[in-house]
């Protein structure tokens, strides 16, 4: 029994191409009825006909079975099992397949040859033996109901075939279902990893250019073609591989076996990958439907350890799981947490099942084919480490533009001497530079940004620590960073618990991400917060206005504002922070609060999403760690979208924005726990910042309205006059009044907080606000001011408009010249950390551990430190600020200071005090006064500074007894571990730090009883025996545990602020924005290049119709349809030519678009919701009605009459049941030179296949305005 289907290339004879190959077609089903017409079209009309199908269908719930019976005939379709893998559904059709003889298929002892010339088979003038062609050779082509063939796809296999003996297994270059020219495989491969390796970029077009016929590891099941003796050979497909990867373990066991794996480019497939894609349910691999993911996952485990070789194998394993937890992690972070069990229960479900391994690892054997001759077959080592890091970078990567590329480099290159004609458009092309910068001004923005910065800090690029205004110096490395935030205790004077800063943590995590380098991130928060600021600003903004000039423009004014080089020059951290996010917090604040959703969308219950809560959340957690005034004002804001909410009746909105403000304001307060509780127990603490308190002369009420906050480098507000009154002339406009009531309410709350932060502290942070807040509504205000004004009469709007924009833009500019002239310096510089002299710094590291107390202040008002080390550092500030008084220190200095004439010496040892510095500044009566104590001697004076030694020994921990003089024992900055000698009964050890809890040592590993000295000290009852001293700090469990609360919380808040990872259902579907602009024509700009540019493609257009009767007017050539076999010309040429009638949705009311992508049903937007289909998803028969028929009209609509034979019904293939042989014609009638077929067939109907336009790439965006924005740039 064989098969032979009418094609439109079908040969003159009834004998095929390559006579001696007999393919028998394997179809197999599985709900498939979307897709399974087309698939049963590709099959049946092939060039080279097969010489049997069998399909199998696999309980299908649509018409898949039916489908089937209609075009093969009932006694062609098995009836499987819902459960029945593919493998074993092919094994099944295989078995009752029977193998071909000659009195199947007669032409196999036909005497005669093939003529390549007419493509014919001729039987004259040859003399060959029963078997002319030699032996038969048995081939099984299996096919997915989701994947067509083209018509020469299995002639192209065959010539493959015929070319190379020895290959036992061939397989097609595989295509995209949507798109035509989309890659899918040109064979596939397997990384150590378990990836499936194609080695085909994302989404790369078909160019021809892997179209080699080379060996693979292996090809695709779907269209795959394998000689039926390797088939019984190896047993199929592994039953324990149900669907996936059952092909890759198929050809691998092939190749160890001494087989050969060819891919075959010519023959092409399309594949719409149903079951990966999720376009239908996986119920093979289980009970119930299952996730792809993790069918796919336990198949690639599977697949590699049952068939890597056994001195790979345990490198290989641990790679495995090794690489799922890192993949279980990254599906965490984006949010795909189904998928992360996927790859967990995809692992365990094969390692947990060592049985099923070992015996398939037994079935394969040890091979044929040593490892080394298969290794090419593999992907290179890291080449999925690249490819990963390649598809991170071009998600990040834009590229340009097609009207940008094509005025590239050589874009304006012309003819030399140009004439009449090319001279004017030379003389526009030489603006084209200009014009690429207008068009993207953001590269050239953060440049001008970044070298105006470096000119106007090039103080601040030297050598030296930065430090200086409200900034102390850093420790160099991001471990003492990370000490300082994670330690309980600090040791700073005397010694405390309180809560650490935590924007700590945050320089912390920058400093360990540049290398451990904290100089390097203080300067980039500070030194480039500037262009920095400028950067975020004009990628936040644009969703605000279209107009890449006003972005560029409000980016330029933002990053000079007075409060952003004020925040430099007197080294406020916490103010330069801010400037780089505000930008940022500004636009998801917007997202947040629903700004962009217009009323008829909230009428339709569309609500802001989470991700922009969390990302706000996270990046207001930052902010309030360095700025702890953007917390109330993002409360009072919150406060005010409420209010707006409901004053404008949208009551719907209120529980949704109360929950995402809950989740806003809760967050940072949880996450800085227990810093962020001070905050709320002193809300006077709120108007600080990070740094020292640096106190600068209070702004005045019109500073403040002007932008400025005063300060070193903050002030000039009068060059932003024009700014102000742009903000003001916004509220003029009678459009985008949501946006710009938005950008002043903003305003104005800056500016209240900026009034009250001036009184007691800088206005930096608030003015900051303020500013940003004007600088939107000025930039709303000014897009398409100049057509409103325009339409207009003249009168007094055109001066004063014009008077606005001039002052508005010359601020920018004259800011950045006036600071890069000035410098960026103020208190800010660069100088030496050190703030004791070298040799103090220096004998503050031996086992004595002595300290520096250092005074400063005036007549009237002492300050002190008491000083370890070199001097304070970054976070000290803070510490010192959050420790409990100390009376007794203050009552020392009091008396030190107040020369009482006693002798201070053996006090000032109590704390460990070796030497006193006074401050260059501190009043002169300071060093008199010391001079005459005693216990105290002159030590030296440099650079303004005194210092005076205690003639007392020094030492933080000593061993006191009475009647005896204090005996110092070495110790380090917390910790000690030496040895103390034996003394008298009764002594003590004593420790020059404040008594705690947390304080614990031990002698010889017998724990001491902990006392309290001097009403403040810690200390120790110490036995008479010697022995070794250990003593040390113990951190409490609870601040280590909530610091891993702390740490998993904040974790949390970046995966929600995260984007998701994008599914890969649809990534072959064409692009959204393509399609949906396909029909739709770009219009070209109003420019002069434009106007010539059009002319010249419509006198090219006219050329072009002139000699192509269709586009003259003239009427086309019909379209042919499927031939006769009693055409004279059947055969001689392809089934369809010339040009089709592209696609219009208005002629076709159906909508029926054979390349569009499935239908978005239901929830998961494929058509299908769990296990089953959603009702209605389908028509009956598994077609669109569209497909059958075409509309009333549609002749008229394309401008084609429709071929004969396509107005009636969809008229499915079908074979009826005939015996073995059967000839259907009379003798001398069937065309074929009464050979005949052995299957008969009628004529067949096909359905026409209308062009697409987004088959060969999607149009450009559709844009009203052309390509072009009214200033002149490209939409992106």
């Amino acid at each position: 029994m064989s098969v032979n289907s009418p094609a439109p290339a079908a040969q003159q004879a009834g004998l095929p191409e390559f006579p001696r190959h007999v393919v028998t077609a394997v179809l197999v089903a599985h709900d498939g009825a979307r897709w399974l017409p087309k698939a049963l079209q590709g099959l049946l009309v092939q060039d080279r006909p097969v010489q049997d199908v069998i399909a199998a269908d696999t309980g299908s719930a649509d018409d898949s079975a039916r489908l089937l019976a209609d075009a093969l005939g009932d006694q062609r379709v098995l009836h499987l099992a819902r459960r029945t893998g593919f493998g074993a559904a092919v094994d099944e059709a295989v078995r009752t397949a029977p193998v071909l003889t000659a009195e199947d298929v007669p032409y196999l002892e036909r005497h005669g040859g093939w003529d390549p010339a007419t493509r014919s088979w001729n039987d004259d003038g040859y003399d060959t033996p029963a078997r002319p062609h030699g032996d038969p050779v048995h081939w099984l082509w299996l096919l997915h109901d989701d994947c067509e063939p083209e018509p020469d796809a299995l002639a192209a296999l065959l010539r493959t075939a015929e070319a190379s003996p020895s290959a036992a297994i061939i397989g097609p270059k595989l295509r995209s279902w949507y798109d035509r020219r989309q890659l899918l495989e040109v064979g596939v491969s397997i990384a150590r990893s378990g990836r499936r390796w194609t080695g085909l970029e994302r989404r790369e077009q078909d160019q021809g250019q892997h179209d080699q016929v080379r060996p693979v590891l292996s090809v695709s099941s779907a269209g795959m073609l394998v000689r039926r003796d390797v088939w019984e050979e190896l047993g199929g497909f592994d039953r324990r591989l149900p669907l996936m990867r059952d092909d890759v373990d198929f050809c691998w066991r092939a190749q160890s076996a001494g087989h050969t794996v060819l891919i075959a480019p010519d023959a092409v497939m399309r594949h719409a990958e149903a079951a990966s894609r999720e376009r239908r349910p996986v119920d093979c691999a289980g009970r119930s439907a299952v996730n792809p993911h993790r069918v796919d996952k336990a198949g690639a485990v599977y697949t590699l350890l049952a068939n890597t070789r056994g001195p790979l194998l345990p490198y290989v394993a641990l790679r495995v799981v090794v690489g799922t937890l890192l993949r279980t992690l990254a599906y965490l972070v984006g949010k795909v947490p189904g998928q992360a069990v996927d790859e967990i229960v995809g692992l365990l479900g094969v390692l947990l099942r060592p049985g099923r391994l070992l015996a398939a690892r037994r079935r394969r054997g040890r091979g044929t084919v040593p490892p080394s001759e298969l290794r090419p077959l593999f992907p290179p080592p890291g080449a999925t480490v690249r490819a990963t890091v390649d598809q991170v970078v071009s998600n990040f990567s834009g590229r340009a533009d097609a009207a940008t590329a094509a005025v590239g480099r050589h874009g304006g290159a012309v003819e030399s001497g140009p004439g009449d004609e090319d001279g004017d458009f030379l003389e526009i092309e030489q603006f084209a530079r200009i014009k690429r910068i207008a068009r993207k001004p953001g590269p050239v923005l953060f440049a001008v940004l970044l070298v105006v910065s470096f000119a106007a800090c090039r103080s601040l690029l030297g050598g030296g620590a930065l430090s200086g205004g409200a900034l102390l110096p850093a420790d160099p490395g991001a471990s003492d960073l990370w000490d300082t935030y994670a330690g309980s205790w600090h040791a700073l004077g005397t010694g405390g618990t309180q809560a650490a800063p935590p924007y700590l943590a945050v320089l912390a995590l920058f400093a360990t991400v540049l290398f451990g380098s904290t100089g390097l991130t203080l300067t980039l928060f500070l030194v480039a917060s500037v262009p920095l600021s400028g950067v975020t600003a004009y990628f936040a903004s644009r969703p605000l206005v279209e107009s890449r000039l006003l972005r560029a423009w409000a980016s330029v004014a933002y990053a000079f504002l007075p409060a952003a080089t004020g925040a430099l020059a007197a080294g406020r951290l916490g103010t330069a922070v801010l400037a780089i996010l505000l930008p940022l917090m500004a636009r998801a604040a917007a997202a947040a609060a629903g700004l962009q959703l217009g009323d008829a969308a909230i009428e339709r219950g569309v609500r802001p999403g989470w991700r922009s809560t969390w990302a706000l959340a996270l990046m207001l957690t930052f902010t309030t760690a360095f700025t702890p005034v953007t917390w109330p004002i993002a409360l009072v804001l919150a406060a005010v979208a409420l209010a707006w909410r409901l004053a404008r009746g949208q009551s719907a909105l209120l529980a949704p924005l109360l929950m995402r403000w809950a989740a806003l304001l809760v967050t940072p307060m949880v996450l800085l726990a227990p810093w962020s509780l001070t905050l709320l127990s002193h809300p006077g603490r709120m108007l600080n910042e990070a740094g020292l308190p640096y106190s600068t002369k209070t702004a005045s009420g019109v500073d403040l309205l002007l932008l400025s906050p005063g300060g070193p480098k903050a002030s000039g507000g009068f060059l932003l006059i024009g700014v102000v009154l742009a903000a003001l002339a916004a509220l003029m406009r009678g459009t985008r009044r949501t946006a710009i009531t938005a950008a002043w309410a903003a305003a104005v709350t800056g500016l209240l907080f900026a009034v009250i932060e001036n009184g007691k502290d800088w206005a930096g942070p608030a003015t900051l606000v303020y500013g940003l807040a004007l600088l939107a509504a000025a930039a709303i205000g000014a897009e398409g001011a100049n057509e409103r004004i325009a339409a207009s009469g003249f009168g007094w709007r055109q001066p004063v408009a014009g008077l606005i924009a001039l002052a508005a833009a010359a601020a920018p500019v004259l800011a950045a010249f006036t600071w890069m002239v000035d410098g960026a310096d103020g208190p800010l510089e660069r100088r030496d950390p050190q703030q004791v002299p070298a040799f103090v710094a220096e004998e503050a590291t031996t086992g004595d551990q002595p300290r520096t107390l250092v005074l400063n202040g005036t007549e009237a008002h002492v300050g002190y430190a008491l000083v370890r080390g070199s001097g304070v550092r970054i976070g000290d500030a803070e510490l010192a600020a959050e420790a409990a008084p100390d009376h007794a220190l203050d009552s020392v200095v009091a008396n030190l200071v107040a020369g009482s004439g006693a002798d201070q010496g053996s006090r000032l040892a109590g704390y460990a005090v070796r030497y006193v510095l006074a401050q260059k500044g501190a009043p002169r009566s300071f060093g008199r006064v010391l001079d005459s104590t005693p216990g105290l001697s002159r030590v030296s004076q440099a650079d303004g500074s005194e210092l005076w030694r205690v003639d007392a020994p020094v030492s933080r921990m000593t061993i006191i007894s009475k009647g005896a003089a204090p005996i110092g024992v070495a110790s380090g900055r917390v910790q000690a571990h030496t040895k103390v000698p034996a003394g008298p009964a009764g002594r003590q050890l004593r420790l020059a730090d404040s008594a705690a809890p947390g304080w614990h040592a031990s002698l010889d590993g017998k724990a001491l009883t902990p006392v309290t000295l001097d009403g403040w000290a810690q200390g120790f009852e110490l036995p008479s025996s010697g022995g070794k001293l250990d003593v040390g700090y113990n951190e409490p469990v609870t601040h280590i545990g909530w610091l891993g609360i702390q740490a998993f919380l904040l974790l949390v808040v970046v995966v929600l602020a995260l984007p998701g990872r994008r599914r890969e259902i649809d990534d072959d579907l064409p692009d959204a924005e393509g399609a949906a602009a396909a029909d739709i024509p770009a219009q070209a700009g109003e420019g002069r290049r434009a106007r010539r540019l059009q002319a010249a493609a419509d006198a090219e257009a006219a050329a072009a119709a002139a000699d192509d009767p269709a586009e003259a007017g003239q009427p086309p050539a019909e379209v042919p349809g499927p031939r006769r076999e009693d055409d004279p010309d059947y055969g001689a040429q392809p089934a369809y030519e010339g040009a089709q009638a592209p696609y219009d949705p208005e002629a076709d009311p159906a909508g029926y678009d054979p390349y569009a992508g499935p239908p978005a049903e239901g929830p998961d937007g494929y058509g299908y919701q769990g296990t089953g289909y959603q009702e209605g998803a389908y028509q009956e028969g598994g077609y669109d009605p569209a497909y059958a028929q075409n509309a009333p009209g549609w002749e008229n609509a394309e401008g084609y009459p429709p071929a004969p034979g396509y107005e009636g019904q969809y008229e499915a293939y079908g074979y009826p049941p005939q015996p073995p042989g059967y000839a259907p014609y009379p003798p001398g009638e069937d065309g074929q030179g009464g050979q005949g077929y052995e299957q008969g067939y009628g004529e067949q109907q096909y359905p026409e296949q209308p062009y697409d336009p987004n088959a060969y790439g999607g149009a450009a965006p559709y844009h009203p305005e052309g390509d072009q924005r009214r200033d002149g740039s490209d939409y992106q």
